[in-house]
């Protein structure tokens, strides 16, 4: 059995394994995006509990490009020694693959999954001066003018894009995609009217939503969300249309099962502290954790799924 099947199947190799400590040095964790989203925010809310978990400070670096790729490929082709870690989202993870021919790494053989940190629903978010209150009417907005309304995302295959993709695919509307660097700037230029449209993860998006800055039309997940429920589900207008971001933590692939299981525990720590899990409450999101081979499953999973949705929208990379 081969290493990436060990850390994929088997939860802690045999009972009794012991976890391996890390070197002494600081711990790498690289967020694939623009510093302020949602990535870079649930980075910085485990970073300040290094030390006192680790014995060593966790730093986060931002790498952006490509939409996530750039920063991941780093932590796949770093020391295997578990000190680089990546904040990893559906994205450069499950959807990467299907979009790009030449992908710099393979996501289930160059990255070991550590641990499932926050699910997060996207939210449906439109400028006040466009007038539209709620989906029902940006289904019609949309209709009565084809191409007209533009949605910003992250950047090609992140949920941000692929949320949008689809909706189109349930309603039949026509709006058109505009990738960006990062949600960021995204959500500056949706302030602004460069944009008429997001489907932005809620971290990122309920602050400017509660300031009166955006109009939060609906929620993308199953249910409302504990931070916003007053916001209705897209699912409460479109029957079915379910996503949900998720944030999670890899580091590369070749490094030892032991050392996995190590920062697995230290992270399952942090993430167990009141503290850390009512600030992530209080973006819109909702606490997790698990075991690294609970999240390699998710990522198979996530990367089948899509996978179909890209195939079926004749999504890729120009």
């Amino acid at each position: 059995m081969n290493r990436r099947a060990l850390v994929l199947a088997t939860p802690f190799l045999a009972l009794g394994a012991q976890a391996q400590e890390l070197p002494a040095r600081p711990i790498r964790l690289m967020v694939p995006f623009t510093t302020g989203g949602t990535t870079d925010i649930l980075a910085r809310i485990l970073s300040e509990h290094g030390q006192a978990e680790f014995g060593q400070p966790i730093i986060v670096e931002s790498r952006p490009g490509a939409g996530g790729v750039t920063g991941t490929a780093q932590v796949a082709a770093a020391a295997p020694d578990g000190t680089s870690l990546v904040m990893g989202t559906p994205g450069p993870i499950a959807t990467a693959p299907a979009l790009m021919s030449s992908l710099p790494y393979e996501p289930l053989r160059d990255l070991a999954p550590v641990m499932l940190v926050a699910n997060v629903p996207n939210l449906v978010v439109v400028s006040p001066s466009s007038g539209i209150t709620n989906i029902a009417q940006l289904i019609a907005a949309a209709r009565a003018r084809p191409g007209a309304i533009h949605f910003g995302s992250a950047g090609i295959g992140a949920t941000t894009h692929l949320a949008g993709e689809l909706f189109k695919l349930m309603t039949g509307v026509d709006i058109v995609h505009v990738p960006y660097r990062g949600s960021v700037p995204a959500l500056t230029d949706l302030q602004g009217g460069q944009i008429q449209l997001m489907f932005e993860n809620m971290p990122g998006a309920i602050e400017l939503v509660r300031s009166g800055r955006l109009t939060g039309l609906a929620v993308t997940s199953p249910a409302r969300a504990v931070a916003a429920p007053d916001i209705p589900t897209v699912a409460e207008t479109v029957p079915g249309y379910s996503v949900v971001s998720w944030f999670a933590l890899f580091t590369g692939g070749q490094v030892p099962a032991p050392v996995v299981q190590r920062l697995n525990a230290g992270f399952r720590r942090i993430m167990a502290r009141p503290a850390v899990r009512q600030r992530i409450l209080e973006l819109g999101a909702e606490p997790a954790d698990g075991t690294p081979e609970a999240l390699g499953q998710l990522a198979r999973e996530e990367t089948e799924r899509w996978g179909r949705v890209i195939r079926e929208a004749r999504i890729s990379v120009q």
